[in-house]
């Protein structure tokens, strides 16, 4: 087994003077503490054992009479793999749109796609919109990676298991080293103050790069008090039917179908999207289209039996809206211009002929107060118990904030924190649109890839594109999180056969990839065109896929490949464990064909280790006997039942 472990760990700052330098420590052996000082700024390090592998833990302190502004810490890892083992890397994704997966290592084309992309696109899918020279993108993943070895069968992790005080990449350029960087955004250490670096934890072992990730989320849930007791949520949203079309009497006639429908579609939310404001920015009032208000809404959900469910983006505003208008103080601001800070583009958002959405400013107290005060008052006084929290990468934007103190992730955080005391413990709060870190142990819930849409979308074209099949590949490259972190949410589900381009066989894969995730199950169609089959469908869905949820505290859903490629791809949960020391007795297991062409699998290559595998085709209702092969059409999925042998652990 490769022996990873700490070399170095460096601290770079602009000094008094202006002048950039940095600071080395060799990292400490043991679970000793080791030191190193220069010119009054010293940085510390220990190691512990714990979880399987090292935790590192390192502080910063300033014992001079100057003030120092820091720029970022790195940690070098060794993993001991040869520079030219064949081996490639997991390129995890910066916020819940952003694509995960792996990647060769040491390609010979090492550019990427969002280099030449715009500025708002970097913005939304990079921690740092330009990254250092030293740091390509294409060799860069966000806040974990795994580092695997093909052809010994090892791997190796790196991340940081905590995110409240920075935001962090992790670049493999070659196999033997994996360069870790907390990003410090410049922020001032005063005379005397001391910063704690979040820690970052190391393994290795001869297990599959998923069970390796499902550590990380482990550990990383562990440390940042992950909120993973919410009970498991199966809902009706709005937006994929209606988009931002929607209106009070369609919302309306829906809450009703529902209701009525209840034995067909048992749900417990029923959750409003974008398309109510009165302006991006103003959430606790509505447009034309909603001359009854957001109370009135609530109540009417509330009395038809259902939790109500509302979204926001709380760190965007539109040139137009009051909040804009009335606290232009309130928002980051360009270091260079002075403007405030622009974070997204929708020409719906807004009637101005200004369409950008600017970010707000989560290091102001006023802007702070605003947010306990309005989703106190969305919760305790509107009654809305679920909230779809959007865009919140606005909040990691870089410019100029209020308090130079805090990092951008530090920020993000304290803007999360205050929508939490706002609308109390008991809400649930699903993120989206989020860096990942930053919002573990707040949300109950994350949006863990790319918007669904009603059509499946080429997969020759860039991943990142709103399209189902790129948010099929997210839920499973992340199916990990899910019950370590918060609850995943691999987005809505789309019965309908009209008004949509997702045929018969793309709509089972989609609901096959939900169900086998065992994440959120939230609904997306206007009911008055769904059918009894649709009913069908869904309740078979809605079983599986809390029988997966109801294990899945106690083994992750796995990816069958994290590190796969090709368009044919699965996952793994168990769903039975014996008492005492019998072991696991069966699973459920999903494989999709994601391509364009059929595809033949065979059973021996997936080493399943069951004697009794049965297929479930959701989109024809029925059981495919399974022999040494299954054939899956283009864009198509199976479920897989696997019974396993029952024996007991001497």
């Amino acid at each position: 087994m490769t022996n990873a472990l700490l070399s170095r760990i460096e601290l770079r700052f602009i000094d008094a003077a202006g002048h950039a330098r940095a600071l080395g420590l060799d990292a400490p052996s043991g679970v000793r503490e080791s030191s190193a000082v220069d010119d009054g700024l010293a940085i510390s390090a220990r190691l512990e054992q714990a979880f399987g592998g090292i935790i590192v833990r390192a502080t910063v302190a300033n014992r001079g009479a100057d003030p120092v502004r820091l720029t970022s810490a790195i940690f070098e890892v060794s993993t001991g793999l040869a520079p030219s083992a064949p081996a490639r890397f997991f390129k995890h994704g910066y916020q819940s749109w952003s694509a995960s997966g792996g990647h060769d290592i040491g390609a010979s084309q090492k550019n990427h796609p969002r280099d030449t992309a715009p500025f708002i696109i970097r913005l939304m899918h990079q921690s740092e919109p330009t990254r250092p020279p030293e740091f390509p993108e294409a060799d860069t993943s966000e806040l974990f990676t795994i580092v695997e070895s093909r052809s010994a069968g090892e791997c190796v992790l790196a991340g940081f298991i905590g995110a409240a005080t920075s935001l962090s990449t992790l670049t493999v350029s070659s196999p033997e080293k994996i360069i870790a960087r907390a990003i410090l955004d410049d922020v001032t250490l005063a005379p005397g103050a001391h910063r704690e670096l979040d820690p970052m934890f190391i393994a290795a072992a001869d297990e599959s790069a998923a069970r390796m990730a499902a550590r990380w989320a482990d550990v990383t849930g562990r440390w940042m008090n992950g909120r993973v007791s919410a009970p498991f949520q199966r809902g009706w949203c709005s937006w994929y039917h209606y988009f931002d079309a929607i209106t009070e009497d369609a919302l309306r006639a829906n809450i009703k179908s529902l209701e009525a429908m209840r034995s067909e579609f048992p749900l417990d939310v029923i959750q409003l999207d974008d398309g109510f404001q009165s302006a991006l920015g103003d959430w606790d009032t509505t447009n034309a289209k909603f001359p009854g208000g957001l109370k009135k809404i609530a109540g009417e959900i509330r009395a038809a039996g259902f939790k109500a469910g509302l979204w926001t983006a709380p760190f965007l505003a539109a040139r137009d809206s009051r909040l804009m208008i009335d606290h232009p103080d309130w928002f980051i601001m360009h270091a260079e211009n002075g403007e405030p800070a622009r974070a997204g583009y929708n020409a719906n958002w807004t009637k101005s002929t200004d369409a950008f959405a600017y970010a707000l400013d989560a290091s102001n107290p006023a802007f702070l107060a605003h947010l306990r005060h309005l989703f106190a008052k969305l919760t305790g006084e509107f009654g809305y118990s679920y909230l779809k929290l959007d865009f919140l990468y606005a909040a990691a934007a870089p410019g100029r904030r209020h308090d130079p103190n805090l990092t951008r992730g530090e920020t993000l955080r304290h803007g999360l924190e205050a929508i939490r005391a706002g609308a109390g413990d008991d809400a649930f709060i699903l993120g989206c649109g989020c860096p990942i870190g930053q919002a573990v142990g707040l949300v109950d819930g994350m949006r863990i890839g790319p918007d669904v849409s009603p059509f499946w979308g080429s997969t020759a074209s860039g991943a990142g594109d709103p399209s189902t099949v790129y948010a099929l590949d997210a839920i499973i490259a992340r199916s990990f999180m899910h019950r370590r972190l918060w609850l995943n949410d691999p987005d809505c589900l789309m019965l309908r056969a009209r008004e949509t381009r997702l045929n018969a066989d793309e709509r089972a894969a989609l609901a096959a990839t939900i169900v086998a995730s065992g994440g959120m199950l939230l609904i997306s169609d206007d009911m008055s065109i769904l059918d009894a089959e649709a009913g069908k469908l869904f309740r078979a869905v809605a079983q599986i896929s809390t029988e997966i949820d109801s294990n899945a505290a106690r083994e992750p859903v796995l990816a069958l490949d994290l590190m796969a490629t090709g368009d044919v791809r699965g996952l793994i949960a168990e769903t039975a464990s014996g008492g005492g020391g019998a072991i696991a007795t069966g699973a459920v297991a999903m494989l999709l064909n994601r391509g364009d062409e059929p595809a033949r699998v065979q059973m021996s290559d997936l080493k399943l280790g069951a004697i009794e595998i049965d297929a479930l085709d959701l989109a024809g209702g029925a059981k495919i006997e399974i022999f040494d092969a299954l054939d899956l059409p283009p864009h198509s999925a199976r479920i897989l039942r696997l019974k396993r042998r029952t024996s007991s652990i001497a």
